[in-house]
């Protein structure tokens, strides 16, 4: 019989462990999320921030745009 006491009392224990454990998962995977969102809007705001410089600058190259020379008008 104590040893039944025994089995149980490490039971519960051992259930209240994995329970402590299990709550602390669920609150890092919350917080990993939160920070996800923010790194993809500081990704995003960088990104605007590159496209809005290169606009400045005079905008993206083409591949097209070598074709335009005059190397390339000749028939």
């Amino acid at each position: 019989m104590k040893t039944a006491e025994l089995l149980l009392r490490y039971m519960d224990e051992l259930q209240r462990i994995v329970g402590y454990i299990n709550t602390w998962v669920d609150r890092t995977s919350e917080f990993f999320l939160k920070v996800k969102t923010w790194v993809m809007k500081v990704v995003e705001w960088i990104e605007q921030a590159i496209d809005a410089l290169v606009q400045s600058v005079g905008g993206r190259k083409t591949q097209t745009e070598h074709l335009l020379s005059e190397d390339f008008l000749f028939v």
